[in-house]
């Protein structure tokens, strides 16, 4: 008798039913683990907004008044106009997010000190470095780069408020109208973070917990012709490889605020010295429901990818997005909102009940 035992092997139907089983286990794990993933960016988004609320507050403490969404500097550019691109809001607040040594360094009065592209000798040029090599907390986790960006710092997917157009259960008298791209854009100073609009927090008269301050813009909306764009709120849209996006520190080179922001024009336009340049990072005005699409200028008037002032809130989050109120809260508000109650909370002082949201 032999002393070796005989080992018996698989069958190719075993290893078969094997393999199986475990492509049935995967298949069920993988989405569990998709979503716990996602969870930790949606914590992550949420504690970003919760940074940047509490910056605001802090700054608003200290300086008695929140800063401008998006600001101008008196600096002239050149060429045409008489003022430059200032900072936005979140350059103004990065001494209340530890970022203190990175605001001396930053050169404020001086031409565009808000525009890292301009040209040199100016502000934004010398700030160039500087920016770029900052780290805010403007960044959401979920959302999909739209490319690499060698010559702007890192782009915003958090908008300042700046109010809401075409309301139809109120009255909203601060709104400008200009053309932009084929479209009529519609910029507001009703909101919490305006374009040269100063707001202190006992001018929210609505209540700060029901008065959105900041929202994300930073998702993927599709355009008339079926291609895909990717929300910033510190350009409009862009497309992936794209090298010319505008970052976190712009605001805008218009001064006054609305409905006539410039108050050397007397009238809109280009008489009088105005500078005629419409354009106001890192804020939208609501007009559009969150993640309204089609992206394009010729259904929805104000949708532009050279920062639109009216592109919609979006976020890569499935269902909504994340927004800071103005008491520091962050709330999930669903894509589902009724336009006119988010036109109402993103209203510093329209005086009705904005409902559930």
């Amino acid at each position: 008798m032999s002393g070796h035992r005989r080992i018996r092997g698989f069958t190719l139907i075993e290893l078969l039913v094997v393999i199986a089983i475990i492509a049935v286990l995967i298949a069920l794990l993988l989405p569990a683990v998709q979503q716990a993933r996602e969870a930790a960016r949606r914590t992550q988004c949420k504690n970003n907004l919760k940074q940047l609320g509490l910056a605001l507050h802090n700054y608003e403490a200290s300086v008695r008044m929140l800063p401008a969404g998006a600001g101008h500097s008196g600096f002239p550019r050149g060429g045409t106009g008489t003022h430059s691109f200032g900072p936005s809001w979140i350059g103004m607040i990065l001494p209340y997010l530890d970022l203190a040594t990175t605001y001396n360094q930053l050169t404020w009065n001086d031409k565009s000190p808000g525009y890292v592209g301009e040209t040199a000798p100016s502000g934004g040029a010398t700030n160039k470095a500087v920016a770029m090599a900052a780290s805010p907390p403007t960044l959401c986790p979920s959302a999909t780069p739209p490319g690499s960006q060698p010559n702007r710092e890192r782009y915003n997917l958090y908008a300042g408020i700046a109010g809401a157009a075409d309301p139809t259960s109120f009255t909203e008298t601060r709104v400008m109208s200009f053309t932009q791209g084929a479209g009529t854009a519609k910029m507001s100073g009703g909101g919490m973070l305006g374009a040269n609009s100063y707001v202190r927090f006992r001018d929210v008269t609505d209540g700060l917990s029901t008065t959105m301050m900041i929202g994300e813009q930073g998702g993927m909306i599709m355009r008339s012709d079926g291609t895909f764009s990717w929300m910033i709120a510190s350009q409009g849209a862009a497309t992936i490889g794209t090298n010319d996006v505008t970052g976190w520190l712009i605001g805008t080179r218009e001064a006054g605020k609305g409905p006539f922001f410039d108050p050397t024009c007397g009238t809109q336009g280009n008489s009088g010295g105005c500078d005629n340049d419409h354009r106001y990072f890192n804020v939208t005005t609501v007009r559009y429901r969150i993640n309204q699409a089609p992206f394009a200028d010729q259904v929805f008037g104000g949708m532009s990818s050279a920062a639109g002032a009216n592109n919609p809130l979006s976020s890569f989050h499935t269902g909504g997005i994340h927004a800071c109120m103005g008491d520091g809260s962050v709330r999930f508000i669903n894509e589902s909102t009724n336009l006119e109650i988010l036109k109402k909370i993103s209203t510093r002082d329209e005086g009705t009940t904005a409902g559930d949201f």
